[in-house]
C-alpha cells in the first residue's frame, strides 16, 4: 500500500528544477539588492552636487546683494564728507542767489543722470522738499524717511531707508538720507532714491543653468510673517505686496528662512512644490535671500536615468548574467560620464563667472586641515591650478603684520559658527607680492556629530580697490588742505587760524607757556583799492602775504590772512621781548618792498599797522575767567591784539603797538565790555 505521504513527493527532476529556479531567483535578489544598493549611493552623491552647486549660487547672489548696498551707503557717505557740496548748499541757503542754487542742482542732476538714481532731493533737517535737479521741490518726508532723516542727523552719517512702497513712486524703492553740515550746524540732507528694478532684482536673475523652475527671492520678517521683497518667477504679485504667515509647522521655504533655518534643506513653496532650497542672510540687512529649485527639475532626469538602467537590467535578465552586468556597467559609465560632463559645464561656467568677478571659492576641511579650491582661489594665493592648500601653507602666507589677528578672526567664527568676513594681506607664493584678499565663509558640520568640520566661501583679491581707497583718501586730505588756505594770497585762511589758535591755547595752557598774536593792517588799502583799482589791490596783498611769510622762520609760527586787506601772525610760545622782535621785522620786510602807494597820506609806499598781544593761558584761567574750549577761549588774545592795532591806528599808522594800559581803555570807552570780536574800523 502506497503512503500518502510518497503520494506527495516530487518527481526527481521536478525537484532540481524547482531548487535551480530558486537559486536563480535568489541569485537575482542579490544582484537588485546590489544594484539598488549601488543606486542609492550614486543618487546620495549627486543630491550632495546639486545642493552644493545651489549653495555657491545663493552665496554669490548675496555676495552681490551685500556690495550692493555698500557702494549705496558709501556713495551716501561720500555726500556727508563733501566739504564743497555743503558750502555750496550753505551758501545757497544763506543767499538764495541763482547760481548757488544751480551748482546745486548740478550736483543733484550728477547723481540721477550718472550715479543712476531715480531721484536725488535736498530736504532740510524738519523733512520738507527744497530742491531736486529740476528746481524747487514741495512735500514732506514720509514717517520710514523722517526717520532715517532724524536718525542720520543725531548720528552724523547716513541713514538708510530700506525696500518699500510710496504713493509718490510707481515702483518699490530704496531710499538713504546723507546729512549734510556747516560745521556743527545742520543743514539738512540729500533724499537719494533706487529703483530696485533697474539694479537690485537684475542680481538674483544669474543663473549657471536654464531651469525653467530656479529663483532666488528677497524676504524679511515683519512681525508674524515674511513680506516678499522682490518678485516671483511664477505668480504676478507685486514686490513688498505677498505675504506669508510665519505659522509653526509650514514648510514654505520662505516661512522657514525667517523663522531661523540657514544652508540648504527641503520644504513646499508658494505653488505647494516640493523644492530643493539655501537661506543665508544678508550681512549688515534685514533681508534674507532665499535660493530654490522644484525637487523634480533638480532630480527627474538622474532618476529617469536610473530606472531606465533597471528595467534594462530587468528586460535583459532572461540573458546571461554576465550580459546583463556588462550591459548594466556600459549604462553606468555613460551615465556617470553625461554627470561629469554636465558638471564640467557648471564648472566651466562658476569659473567663467569667478574669472570676471576675480572671486575664487574654496571648502576647508577641518579633519584634513586642507583647503579645496578652485582655480581662481589657487591663481589669487600663487598656487597651481591642482585645488589644494594645506592649512600650513595658509598660515605661511599671512602678513606678519596680521597673522594673530586673522588666525583670532577665523578661531572665533569658527568656535562661535558664525559667518566670516575680513579682510587680510598675504604673501603671495611664488612671487612674494603683498596682495589684499576679502574672505566670505560660512561653517557647518560636516559629519552632524557638534564638531565644526567644513567651511565654505568665496575669496577675492581687492588689491586694486585698496590701491583706489588710497588714492581717493590722499584726495579728501588734499582737500581739507585746500579748505583751510585763502585763494588769492595762498596763506593760511580764518578757518585754519582758529583751528591753529585752539591747538596753540591748548597746549600752552597744560606746559603753562606763553603766547603771542599780531594783528596786521595794511594803511589805507581802500584808498589804495580806489586809486589803482581792485586788480592791482589784489596783487598787493598777494606781494604783501608773500613778503610776511617769507620773514616768519620759526616752526609753528603761522601766517593767515584774517579778512580784507588784514592778517594775523600767530607766534606759540614767543615772550614778549622775541614777539616784539618779530612784529619789527614784518615791519621792515613790508617797507623794503616799496610797493608805490600814492594815496598815502602818510608816504608814498604801502606800509602797515600792527597790533601786538602777549599773554599766557594759565594767567587767564587763574584770574577768574571762565573755561571754555575751541577759539573762544583765547578771546582775550584777540581782544588784546585788536586794541593794541586800534592804538597803533590812532598813533599815526606805520607803527608796532603792544598792548598795555593806554589799549586797555580803547576796551572799555565810556564803560562798555570789551567787545567779542575784532574791530575793523579804519581810521
Amino acid at each position: 500500500m502506497t503512503s500518502p505521504v510518497a503520494s506527495l513527493r516530487l518527481p526527481a527532476p521536478a525537484r532540481a528544477w524547482w531548487a535551480l529556479g530558486l537559486l536563480v531567483a535568489l541569485l537575482f535578489a542579490a544582484i537588485g539588492w546590489g544594484v539598488h544598493a549601488i543606486y542609492q549611493a550614486r543618487e546620495q552623491r549627486y543630491r550632495h552636487q546639486i545642493e552644493g552647486g545651489l549653495q555657491a549660487v545663493n552665496h554669490m547672489q548675496v555676495r552681490g546683494v551685500t556690495d550692493w548696498r555698500r557702494r549705496r551707503l558709501q556713495e551716501a557717505a561720500a555726500l556727508t564728507d563733501d566739504r564743497l557740496l555743503a558750502q555750496a548748499v550753505a551758501r545757497w541757503r544763506a543767499t538764495a542767489a541763482p547760481d548757488a542754487e544751480q551748482a546745486v542742482r548740478e550736483r543733484l542732476r550728477i547723481l540721477v543722470e550718472h550715479v543712476r538714481y531715480t531721484a536725488a532731493y535736498f530736504v532740510d533737517p524738519q523733512g520738507r522738499l527744497i530742491l531736486d535737479a529740476g528746481g524747487p521741490a514741495t512735500g514732506t518726508l514720509q514717517p520710514p524717511e523722517m526717520r532715517a532723516l532724524e536718525g542720520a542727523l543725531a548720528r552724523a552719517e547716513p541713514g538708510v531707508v530700506e525696500l518699500r512702497r510710496d504713493p509718490a513712486f510707481a515702483f518699490p524703492f530704496f531710499g538713504l538720507l546723507a546729512p549734510l553740515y556747516d560745521g556743527t550746524a545742520s543743514l539738512g540732507a540729500i533724499w537719494l532714491v533706487m529703483d530696485a528694478r533697474t539694479t537690485l532684482y537684475p542680481l538674483l536673475e544669474t543663473w549657471p543653468t536654464s531651469s525653467r523652475t530656479a529663483e532666488s527671492v528677497l524676504v524679511e520678517r515683519q512681525d508674524d510673517t515674511a513680506l516678499f521683497l522682490s518678485p516671483l518667477r511664477h505668480r504676478s504679485d507685486e514686490p513688498l505686496a505677498l505675504r506669508l504667515p510665519a505659522e509653526p509647522g509650514s514648510r514654505d521655504p520662505m516661512v522657514l528662512a525667517v523663522a531661523g533655518v540657514r544652508g540648504a534643506f527641503y520644504g513646499s513653496d508658494y505653488r505647494n512644490q516640493p523644492v530643493l532650497a539655501v537661506a543665508s542672510a544678508v550681512p549688515d540687512s534685514p533681508w534674507l535671500l532665499v535660493s530654490k529649485v522644484d525637487v523634480a527639475d533638480a532630480f527627474t532626469a538622474a532618476q529617469r536615468r536610473e530606472w531606465l538602467a533597471l528595467s534594462l537590467f530587468v528586460s535583459l535578465g532572461l540573458l546571461s548574467l554576465g550580459c546583463v552586468v556588462v550591459l548594466w556597467q556600459g549604462r553606468a559609465w555613460r551615465r556617470e560620464r553625461a554627470l561629469k560632463a554636465e558638471l564640467e559645464r557648471n564648472l566651466r561656467w562658476l569659473d567663467n563667472a569667478q574669472k570676471a568677478a576675480s572671486v575664487g571659492y574654496f571648502v576647508y576641511e577641518g579633519q584634513s586641515e586642507a583647503f579645496i579650491m578652485s582655480r581662481m582661489a589657487s591663481a589669487i594665493f600663487g598656487l597651481p591650478s591642482d585645488g589644494r592648500m594645506t592649512l600650513r601653507q595658509w598660515v605661511g602666507m599671512l602678513h606678519p603684520d596680521e597673522r594673530a589677528q586673522t588666525l583670532e578672526i577665523h578661531g572665533r567664527a569658527m568656535s562661535e559658527r558664525i559667518p566670516l568676513r575680513t579682510q587680510y594681506r598675504i604673501q603671495r607664493n611664488g612671487d612674494g607680492q603683498v596682495r589684499w584678499i576679502e574672505v566670505w565663509g560660512e561653517y557647518g558640520d560636516s559629519a552632524g556629530d557638534g564638531e565644526p568640520l567644513l567651511m565654505t566661501g568665496t575669496v577675492q583679491d581687492i588689491t586694486d580697490r585698496k590701491h583706489t581707497e588710497d588714492e581717493l583718501a590722499r584726495y579728501r586730505n588734499a582737500l581739507e588742505s585746500q579748505v583751510r588756505m585763502d585763494p588769492l594770497t595762498q596763506v593760511a585762511n580764518r578757518l585754519a587760524l582758529d583751528e591753529a589758535v585752539a591747538r596753540a591755547w591748548s597746549q600752552a595752557l597744560r606746559e603753562g607757556s606763553s603766547l603771542a598774536l599780531l594783528m596786521i593792517d595794511v594803511d589805507h588799502f581802500k584808498a589804495y583799492n580806489d586809486y589803482y583799482g581792485h586788480v592791482a589791490g589784489d596783487r598787493c596783498l598777494q606781494r604783501v602775504a608773500s613778503a610776511l611769510a617769507s620773514a616768519l622762520g620759526r616752526p609753528g609760527d603761522l601766517l593767515a590772512r584774517y579778512g580784507g586787506e588784514e592778517f594775523a601772525v600767530l607766534l606759540p610760545g614767543a615772550d614778549a621781548d622775541a614777539a616784539l622782535a618779530v612784529a619789527h621785522r614784518l615791519q621792515e620786510v613790508l617797507r623794503a618792498l616799496s610797493l608805490e602807494h600814492r594815496a598815502n597820506p602818510g608816504g608814498f609806499t604801502v606800509t602797515a599797522s600792527m597790533g601786538l598781544a602777549h599773554l599766557r593761558p594759565a594767567d587767564v584761567v587763574s584770574a577768574g575767567t571762565e573755561t571754555r574750549a575751541g577759539v573762544d577761549a583765547a578771546q582775550p588774545l584777540f581782544q588784546q591784539a585788536d586794541a593794541a592795532l586800534y592804538r597803533a591806528k590812532q598813533l599815526g599808522r606805520d607803527r608796532v603797538v603792544s598792548y598795555d594800559a593806554q589799549c586797555a581803555a580803547t576796551l572799555y570807552e565810556a564803560g562798555q565790555p570789551a567787545p567779542a570780536i575784532m574791530l575793523t574800523y579804519d581810521i
